[in-house]
């Protein structure tokens, strides 16, 4: 059955457009990452403190719109909301590519295009994750999810490497194009889907700022996403920052690399979240999904501190790579858990609320990281980062444990 059903989904035509849309953006993603991430940290030499500052300013569209953006989806044609989102986002990417071409560039310069790409990426996303139930039958939509869920963890094990070595050869402005490139192959294909489906229903409307604040008051009132929710924002507050700007400098203090060992770990890390992606759609788990998803925290702190000591490109590769597998059991079971405690109306809402809630704490991440690196080793950033994991995930298993007993015993009070 399972093999008749995949291929019967690249036979649907609309389906099989959203998936090669998805596909082609994905690696255009992938060697977008590595352009800005050199071009900020080597060609415009701005070093730790300039990846922090792009971060910070990233984050903002995410916190000003994260919870909107899900909401206004929901009432307008999600396929149009894609063709114009990739068309901003090629529009965007040529621009850099032209302002490294005739060396107009500058950190400001990066920033915008930054903040950019993600007001646009703020309303693809929630429309794609929003429109798939419309193309594709409820039984066929678990492999449908894992198909596109594959597709860009492939994405990302291939382009970082790649993406390392087109830059040492074409440069970024080259790499800006073939991404602006994919986005428009996005478009077009997006723009052929069959319209209907895509247009939102006639439920009645509340006040904008009234229906976006459902998510956030199911996520007070559910003690198991509220506690998901604080591990999560504490995750990103020690693992952010280092992730974002530590790593290149690490590379090159620890050892002595440069582009291309960066692509190589960062092909690690992929590498480890699709093995997670290929062995969560085959494994039951029997564990409670809150569980995983705080004990996940933990081992990931470990991993990431005995990271930080690793001496060769070798044992730092494979240390992403269990980072990634880590992270990624970790990130199916809290969208697993998510899609089973959420309703369904609610569940877009709901999920724009736990990400833009979960990344309140990243611009201080990100921040003090910055300002640690011009004080502090990589090595001991990282260590330090790995430690702060490992307290957090530590202290909410404790919790998810005491609320899991505490659910126990109010079960077995109603019995009685």
């Amino acid at each position: 059955m399972r093999q008749r059903l995949v291929p019967g989904l690249l036979r649907q035509r609309d389906y099989r457009l959203i998936w090669t849309a998805h596909t082609g953006s994905v690696v255009g993603d992938g060697l977008h990452s590595v352009a800005i991430t050199w071009l900020t940290y080597s060609t415009l030499g701005a070093g730790a403190p300039g990846l922090a500052a792009l971060g910070i300013a990233l984050v903002i569209p995410n916190l000003a719109l994260g919870i909107l953006s899900g909401t206004l989806v929901d009432r307008w044609d999600r396929r149009r909301v894609m063709v114009y989102a990739d068309l901003a986002r090629a529009t965007i990417t040529g621009v850099l590519a032209l302002s490294v071409f005739a060396g107009f560039v500058s950190l400001p310069v990066v920033i915008a295009a930054g903040i950019g790409m993600i007001l646009a990426s703020q309303f693809f996303g929630p429309a794609q994750g929003a429109v798939l139930p419309a193309y594709v039958a409820s039984d066929q939509i678990v492999q449908a999810n894992a198909m596109l869920s594959t597709s860009r963890q492939a994405a990302s094990l291939l382009t970082p490497g790649i993406g390392a070595l087109l830059f040492a050869a074409i440069g970024p402005t080259g790499l800006f194009l073939i991404d602006g490139a994919s986005f428009v192959w996005s478009a077009f294909l997006v723009a052929r889907l069959t319209p209907g489906p895509a247009l939102p229903g006639p439920a009645p409307r509340r006040p904008l700022l009234q229906e976006a604040g459902d998510g956030l008051r199911f996520i007070a009132n559910h003690p198991p996403s509220r506690l998901v929710t604080l591990v999560a924002a504490g995750n990103q507050l020690f693992a952010s920052g280092p992730f974002r700007t530590i790593i290149p400098l690490w590379v090159s203090v620890q050892l002595g690399g440069g582009v291309v060992e960066y692509g190589v770990i960062m092909s690690g890390l992929a590498a480890g979240l699709l093995v997670a992606n290929l062995t969560m759609s085959f494994v039951r788990t029997r564990l409670p999904l809150v569980a995983i998803v705080v004990g996940g925290v933990f081992v990931q702190g470990a991993i990431w501190a005995a990271f930080a000591f690793a001496w060769t490109l070798a044992l730092a590769t494979l240390a992403f790579v269990a980072l990634g597998v880590a992270n990624g059991v970790l990130n199916a079971a809290n969208s697993a858990r998510l899609q089973l405690t959420v309703p369904s109306e609610m569940r877009g809402r709901t999920f724009a609320t736990f990400f833009t809630t979960m990344n309140l704490t990243t611009p201080i991440s990100l921040a003090v990281t910055g300002t640690l690196a011009t004080l502090v080793s990589p090595v001991a950033i990282i260590a330090g980062s790995g430690l702060g994991l490992m307290a957090v995930g530590g202290a909410g298993f404790m919790a998810a444990l005491r609320q899991l007993r505490h659910e126990r015993q109010t079960a077995a009070s109603s019995m009685d």
